[in-house]
């Protein structure tokens, strides 16, 4: 089986709860947000987000923002 298989497999068995926080100025990522939120079976319903003005480092570009996001679904899980 190959790697991405395996990735796969893990992620679309995955329920627990699972956000993504995406940039809206990605070219690497764009869409991937709205793929994994479909396959994961733990993205239903989550608060998904995407951050205005970051780039594919978004840790980097719009750390607060980020960290904010991740604490918040954190909380209420």
């Amino acid at each position: 089986m190959l790697a991405d298989e395996s990735w796969r497999r893990l992620l679309e068995g995955w329920e627990k709860p699972f956000l993504t926080a995406f940039s809206d100025s990605d070219p690497i990522t764009a869409g991937a947000d709205r793929a994994l939120q479909e396959r994961i079976p733990g993205a239903r319903g989550q608060p998904h987000t995407t951050i205005a003005g970051g780039g594919h480092f978004l840790q980097e570009d719009r750390g607060e923002e980020l960290a904010r996001v991740v604490i918040d679904f954190v909380a209420s899980t």
